[in-house]
């Protein structure tokens, strides 16, 4: 691997959106913040705003997982819910590399059905864009590496992305596996106040607050939870397509490296 890719490596290991050492068990300061937005959720729950009381809820125990990743948490997954570009540059680099090499190595057939070029003639000269990953092909293809030399190389280039990925998605599932689990809290609280005022002298007026509790708690939780599992299935499906990508990419190698292929580095 090249000294320049190295160093963008480290860029994005340094970046706000790679995972750090501290996010690893959210630490004493998931800890804190969970408290004091629990806390401020029980204050509006007694005040009875109870979707601002759910919301505070789930956003405590976001802070729960992700500790101090909770603002890079968020700034990702508006990234990756508005945008199709990866989270860290490597991972760019690669679906950047993988749809020129798929249009180099494309299959092109005659009007019979036969292949006619491709996917690659022995020696053939391929350009690319330049990056670091492409001069990394580069050096791999004209010191002979072999092909479990190149599947490293293709390795790094997907494995910080994907761990980043598997790890905000585990955030986000575990806040929405939770939160209907709090509403269910909320409704049994209402079921509990509606039998404390059972008696002779028992109108809907007096059961009404008991019942929109029970109620409205159920609602937004199973509300909230359906918004983090949608925000988690971005991931999800962002994870699917760097795996599609990084197995394209394995096999274009393979390709160049046993057709002994040149690579060409274009502005």
């Amino acid at each position: 691997m090249s000294k320049r890719t190295r160093s963008a490596a480290a860029d994005d290991a340094k970046s706000g959106l790679a995972i750090s050492e501290a996010a690893a068990g959210a630490g004493v300061l998931g800890l804190l913040g969970f408290a004091g937005l629990f806390l401020l959720a029980l204050v509006f729950f007694v005040a009875e705003s109870y979707f601002l009381s759910m919301l505070l809820a789930s956003l405590a125990l976001l802070v729960y997982v992700a500790g101090s990743e909770m603002g890079k948490l968020l700034i990702s997954s508006l990234t990756i819910f508005f945008s199709s570009k990866h989270l860290i540059r490597n991972a760019t680099y690669l679906q950047e590399t993988v749809v020129e090499l798929r249009r180099a190595l494309q299959l092109r057939k005659d009007e019979t059905g036969w292949v006619k070029v491709g996917p690659l003639e022995a020696g053939a000269k391929i350009r690319l864009t330049d990056n670091p990953l492409v001069r990394d092909i580069q050096v791999v293809l004209r010191r002979e590496k072999g092909s479990e030399y190149t599947d490293y190389v293709a390795h790094q280039y997907y494995v910080d992305c994907r761990e980043l990925y598997d790890h905000f998605h585990a955030n986000l599932e575990f806040v929405a596996g939770v939160m209907p689990l709090f509403g269910l809290i909320g409704t049994v609280l209402g079921l509990i106040g509606m039998f404390d005022t059972l008696g002779a002298n028992t109108s809907v007026e007096n059961l009404s607050p008991q019942l929109a509790l029970a109620l409205k708690t159920t609602l937004y939780g199973a509300i909230l939870a359906s918004v983090y599992t949608v925000i988690a299935s971005r991931f999800d499906q962002r994870i699917k397509a760097l795996e599609y990508d990084y197995e394209i990419f394995s096999h274009a190698l393979e390709v160049l490296v046993e057709n002994k292929a040149v690579v060409e580095v274009q502005a």
